[in-house]
């Protein structure tokens, strides 16, 4: 049976500052890979990104929706699926990973910037996306006290980052064996293109738009 591998943690440049991939890199990685495509989750708003936080919403949101627009260009012709994403960061350097959201998702909710997870978990579901926490025991300077977000709010956690170190996945583990119900991702975390393939997860059915990502997480039909 035909399977579909996809990265579902990445990040571009120039809205992740701390990436160097280029669309054409992010293209070149995944079809060296062999993988299906990839969801894009570039640091927003409070997070490492490389777009002016001064700019009005509708014009920072426009750097997304132009990147995302990019990636698909470049995958045009490759059979590729890329899927839109972002990764926001909200308080003691602890991050999340929203799937199933468009750019349109964000140039409606505005109310966004309050940097709530509360907020941010209600617009999510609302949209019929998902709120899953990033490499949550994650130790480095920017994360003063690597922890679960109140688990009321999130649906999952990325229980494998390859950017991590192998104690903090197993933490990771630990924690996810206690949420029977929680959805569980894997991701790189890639920010170049030695790292698009390292990770991921991969799926009998092709993940061809945000909505499909959504209903496939939460199916549990991946691996």
């Amino acid at each position: 049976m035909k399977t579909y591998k996809y990265q579902i943690h990445t990040h571009t440049a120039p809205c992740s500052k701390c990436a160097t991939m280029t669309p054409a890199e992010l293209i070149g990685s995944l079809i060296a890979g062999g993988y299906s495509g990839c969801v894009l989750t570039n640091h927003f708003l409070k997070g490492n990104s490389g777009i002016d936080r001064n700019l009005p919403w509708n014009e920072f949101v426009a750097c997304y929706e132009k990147d995302y627009v990019e990636c698909k260009k470049a995958a045009e012709g490759y059979d590729l699926d890329i899927i839109f994403g972002i990764e926001e960061q909200l308080f003691d350097g602890l991050e999340i990973l929203c799937y199933g959201i468009t750019p349109q998702f964000l140039y409606d909710n505005p109310q966004l910037t309050e940097f709530s997870l509360k907020v941010w978990s209600a617009a999510l579901h609302n949209f019929g996306a998902l709120c899953i926490q990033a490499h949550p025991f994650r130790h480095r300077g920017y994360i003063p006290n690597p922890r679960l977000l109140p688990t009321e709010y999130i649906d999952g956690i990325e229980v494998f980052n390859f950017s991590n170190k192998p104690e903090e996945n197993e933490l990771a583990a630990n924690a996810a064996s206690k949420y029977p119900d929680w959805i569980l991702v894997s991701g790189a975390d890639a920010h170049s293109g030695d790292l698009v393939c390292c990770a991921g997860i991969e799926a009998e059915t092709r993940i061809t738009n945000e909505k499909v990502l959504a209903d496939v997480l939460n199916s549990g039909k991946y691996k």
